[in-house]
């Protein structure tokens, strides 16, 4: 680290022999101190930011959801806007979550919830068939 200044000056040996002199150890620390500045900065964005919030619209037809995979990072904020725009009843249910919400037609509800634990988590419908009919997806949250 000493030799910086040796390769800043280079070919003004007077020049350079005074840059020696009179900033020996400290030309080094003023680097040292600029990377310790950018660590801290990196370190501590990387540990405040938080991921973007997920927002989705999810529809129930009748026997059916048209997002079937949804796909969060942990500590992400998810919104779904639930809307049941089939002529039967519908759920939406995340059982690791306590999420349960049972739609009459035409209804809509806003779900939010903050995965703080990477997985697969199965999302469905229990109303009598649905679930045996297909009517589920999956919530893959990563890291």
């Amino acid at each position: 680290m000493y030799n910086l200044a040796y390769e800043f000056v280079q070919g003004d040996h007077q020049h350079e022999r005074h840059l020696t002199r009179t900033m020996r150890g400290k030309l080094p620390m003023i680097y040292q101190k600029n990377n310790l500045v950018a660590m801290f900065a990196l370190v501590f964005a990387a540990c405040s930011s938080s991921p973007e919030p997920l927002e989705l619209n999810l529809t129930a037809t009748d026997i059916a959801y048209d997002i079937s995979n949804i796909s969060a990072t942990v500590s992400q904020n998810v919104s779904i806007n639930f809307v049941n725009d089939g002529a039967l009843e519908h759920n939406f249910i995340i059982d690791e979550f306590g999420i349960d919400n049972l739609l009459k037609s035409g209804e809509n509800v806003a779900i939010s919830f903050t995965p703080e634990k990477p997985g697969s988590y199965e999302f469905y419908c229990n109303v009598a068939g649905h679930l045996e009919a297909g009517m589920n997806g999956t919530l893959t949250v990563t890291e």
